[in-house]
């Protein structure tokens, strides 16, 4: 029973993780502005698998519509990541470009991956709870 309750508080982690994302992703898709930016740097990033495995993220540049210059850094990483001088599309909310400026392909991956942890979270309470 407690098992069930542990792995039940890890699916409705799940469920709120994935509605939290894609209720920000879809709130940005509808202020969304899109921008030319390049990219500027490789920057390394902590990885789960260790010290001995390497990512690395993207760090670009853009200039909002009102002529704002947004550099920041992208939530998905790779190795050996963009090279620097790329060009890269870029979305933005206005209103707030620092916080909510991401590279195109990225936004829309994640605006999948939002209701895709949320079913997976509900598989896994109905596994849980059913035995099946």
């Amino acid at each position: 029973m407690i098992g069930q309750i542990a792995a039940s508080l890890v699916a409705l982690a799940f469920i709120g993780g994935g509605l939290l994302e894609a209720a920000d992703r879809l709130r940005l898709q509808r202020r969304a502005r899109r921008a030319r930016g390049v990219f500027v740097a490789r920057e390394d990033a902590l990885h789960p698998g260790g010290p001995a495995v390497r990512t690395r993220s993207a760090r670009f540049r853009f200039t909002t519509e009102s002529g704002q210059v947004v550099e920041r850094v992208s939530a998905l990483t790779s190795f050996p990541g963009p090279k620097p001088g790329r060009s890269v599309d870029v979305v933005y909310d206005p209103a707030r470009p620092q916080a909510t400026a991401e590279r195109v392909r990225v936004h829309q991956a994640l605006l999948l991956m939002g209701p895709l942890l949320a079913v997976a979270g509900v598989i896994l309470l109905i596994v849980i709870w059913t035995g099946r």
